[in-house]
Parts: structure tokens; sequence; C-alpha cells
């Protein structure tokens, strides 16, 4: 039996090592180092906030922004006024820059075939980036509303946005034809950050009712509110591991982490490790959880859709599953075990 439908938010401003949150505008989560990454644009930096809650500089140096980020493979891109710049996740070293010609970068999202796409707020305009061949091209100029945050919905191929200003409806690039299409148009005042659940929810952030809302998958039902009191929301990520979704607030130089987990169970919990290897594979994934029962195991693409899953029985402690239909790119699985546990975990496929 599920438990009741709780939303609990934790509103935090920290100061640490003398890092402190100073025009907080956009939030990532590093899955691979357990770590949220944070643009801070009045120091013109990346902060990092270990899982102890710890601030320490990522990067500096930006000379404009950073404004939006993304994280692609092991690379962190951000918008810093008119160019995009790359820092390894590793390293922290400089690993990109290229000047795209924009007047204010500021929303940034990746597709699966190794594509940024990028709004410049002041110009009106969405631009497309090729990572690899380090090309840029407009695909879509003139637009009625300033273009903000944006994230690429892989099922329909197109990239959502959200816009600025009052009554900002919610649009939509088609990645085939480029065509700009409204999916809803809404009440909202100036939109600044988009986000999606696992469940394929959007989240937005607006500075009108200084709220964050939420609509269903298919934008079909009234939006919920499920927070306010923010303080100029910007950018805002949710991460699908934890179900947590972290909102920058830019009036107040705070960041507000939204926890949405309702189901009553353990994730990531310590004493219930997994192992899933091989990883990177191209065929078999098996995932081990030592001295535990596997019940459920489900598979998610990296923007939290739903894949697979199996129910059907008992397993003893490992399970391999066949993923060699899946296409190349990063993937989460979450595991329930004895008792109602569950261990979300990531994987990659590379063929």
């Amino acid at each position: 039996m599920k438990l009741i439908y709780t939303i609990t938010f934790l509103l935090i401003a920290l100061t640490a090592n003398s890092q402190t949150y100073s025009g907080p505008e956009s939030a990532e989560f590093d899955a691979a180092n357990n770590r949220w990454l944070i643009a801070n644009t009045s120091s013109h930096q990346v902060l990092a906030r270990d899982s102890a809650g710890t601030l320490s500089i990522f990067v500096s140096g930006l000379g404009s922004g950073p404004y939006g980020i993304e994280i692609v493979g092991d690379t962190l891109f951000c918008c810093s006024g008119a160019s995009i710049k790359g820092y390894s996740l590793t390293t922290a070293t400089q690993v990109f820059n290229l000047n795209v010609g924009a007047s204010f970068l500021n929303g940034i999202t990746h597709d699966d075939a190794g594509n940024l796409y990028a709004t410049d707020f002041s110009a009106k305009t969405i631009y497309k980036v090729n990572i690899a061949a380090q090309t840029d091209s407009i695909i879509a100029s003139g637009l009625v509303q300033s273009p903000n945050g944006i994230i690429f919905d892989q099922a329909n191929n197109r990239c959502v946005f959200v816009n600025w200003g009052s009554n900002a409806p919610i649009k939509a690039i088609n990645l085939s034809t480029y065509a700009v299409t409204t999916i809803i148009a809404t009440t909202l005042g100036s939109c600044d950050g988009v986000a999606r659940d696992g469940q394929g929810r959007y989240y937005v952030s607006n500075w009108g009712a200084q709220s964050i809302v939420r609509f269903d998958s298919s934008f079909a039902a009234p939006p919920t509110t499920v927070a306010t009191s923010m303080s100029s929301p910007a950018d805002i990520f949710y991460d699908v591991t934890h179900d947590i979704l972290a909102v920058p607030n830019s009036g107040n130089n705070t960041v507000a982490f939204l926890d949405f987990n309702t189901t009553g169970v353990t994730e990531n919990n310590s004493d219930f490790m997994s192992v899933a290897y091989p990883n990177p594979t191209s065929s078999f994934l098996t995932i081990d959880v030592a001295g535990e029962k596997i019940e459920t195991v489900s598979i998610y693409n990296f923007v939290g859709q739903l894949i697979r899953e199996n129910s059907s029985r008992q397993f003893e402690k490992e399970i391999s599953i066949d993923v060699s239909d899946l296409e190349s790119g990063n993937y989460f699985y979450s595991i329930t075990i004895t008792g109602g546990k569950r261990i979300v975990g990531r994987f990659q496929v590379a063929k």
C-alpha cells in the first residue's frame, strides 16, 4: 500500500569553506560523483555541493555567467555569454569552447545524438550545437517571447521550452522540421526553468507567483502548484535517481531541494549496495545485490522514461538483463529488494 502523498522541501542557504551561493542560476546532479553542481553567476563560478552539503569551487573564471549548465557524458557544458564552454567532470579542465555569436545564452539541454540545444534569451533564438564537430546553427529565430529553460523530449523528438513574460506559453521545437508550436497557453508569469521527473511529468519555475508548478506528461490537465514562497526561482533540475528537484533561488541566494519521494522506500541506502557489470555494456547487464533477494527490476532511460520492468519472480542475489536492443546512452536501473527497499544505479550502453 502506498503511503499518503506528501511533499516536503528544504530550503538551504549554505556557507562552507568561504563558498556561498551568489546569483545561483541553474543546477545539475552529477550522479557519477554524487554531487550537485550549481551555476554561481555573480562570482562566475560553478560550485560543487557534496553529499554532506559542503560547497567548493568546481570551476571559476568563466567571465560571463554561467547560466544554464548541462552534463553530457563526462563533461559539464555551461552557457557563458555568447559561448558554450565545457569542463571535464574529472579534472575540471576546460575541454570545449565554442563562440556561437549569441547575445545571451540561457537554457541548455542535449539529445542522445551528441547535440546541445541552447536558448538565446535576448535574441529570441534557439541554437543547435554539434559537440563532436564543434559547429552551431540557429534552428529557431524571431520568437515572440524570450525563450528560457529548455529540455529534450526523446519520445516526441522535440525540445520543450518555457518563456519569459506574462501569460507565458510552453512551447516545443520539432527536431526534424524545426517547427515551433505552442504546447499549452498558461497564466504563468516569467517562466525560467523546466524539468521532468521519472513519470514524465513537467515542472516549471515561474517568477510571477514565485512558485513551482507541475504538469502531467501530456499537458492535458491544469497544473498543480507543488512549492510556493520561492525567490526568483531559476533553472531547475530533477534528479530522477533520488526524486529530488533542485531550485536555485536567484532572488535570495539559496538553493531549495524539494523531496518528491513518496514511495516510503530507501534509495541508495549504504546498507544495500548494488554492483552492475560490465559497465558500459553492449549485450547483458548483470546486477548483483550481495545478501539480498531482488524482487523487481525497472530500467529507465536518461530522461526518466520507463523502458521495461520485470516483477514476475524473486531472483537470488543477482539478475542478468539483455540490453542489446537498447540504443547507446545512459540508463538507470531501479531494484526492489526484500522488505520493499529500493536501490537505484546508473549504467551505460555502448555499441
